[in-house]
């Protein structure tokens, strides 16, 4: 069932009916039922998009668990490093040649390290700014007059609410 060929067939005897049956809904409702694909197309795309709220759900649950497998894998790695340099320290070793690859110990530069992120003075400091709807609409409204130009008011759209019963 193609939407483009729905929405006209819809449309047409949607057209011829309302102006005949604009008094009685049940009846206009009965016969757009009885002459169109609307209802059983509205219930295929419910249908639709409840498997795919599934899906997301799934896909959420999942990612979720394979972060968590990712953090896992990354402690392993960096134990594991640990456990190699403490093994090359008690051999009292720099470096070790192995057929699968070749692991040495050095020592790494000093660097530098915040304390407190808090504390660190503001030329030091990049902030990202996001605009905060909350205090904007508390100074603005949709239907002022004038607005700075860095603002604008969307028009109204149509929304979708499903209730499952």
């Amino acid at each position: 069932m193609r939407l483009d060929l729905t929405k006209l067939q819809v449309g047409a005897v949607a057209a011829m009916l309302h102006d005949v049956l604009n008094e009685d809904e049940r009846l206009y409702l009965d016969t757009l039922e009885g002459e169109t694909d609307l209802y059983e197309l509205v219930r295929k795309l419910l249908e639709q998009i409840e498997h795919d709220e599934g899906i997301q759900s799934q896909l959420a649950e999942q990612i979720s668990d394979r972060l968590a497998r990712k953090s896992r894998a990354a402690e392993r790695v960096k134990h594991n490093r640990e456990a190699i340099m403490a093994l090359l320290e008690c051999a009292s070793l720099d470096k070790l040649t192995l057929a699968e690859a070749t692991v040495s110990v050095r020592e790494t530069k000093p660097r530098l390290a915040v304390n407190d992120p808090e504390a660190v003075p503001e030329d030091f400091v990049t902030l990202t700014p996001k605009p905060t709807m909350e205090a904007i609409k508390l100074a603005f409204s949709p239907d002022d007059e004038t607005l700075p130009n860095w603002l604008r008011v969307e028009p109204a759209k149509p929304s979708l609410t499903v209730r499952r019963k």
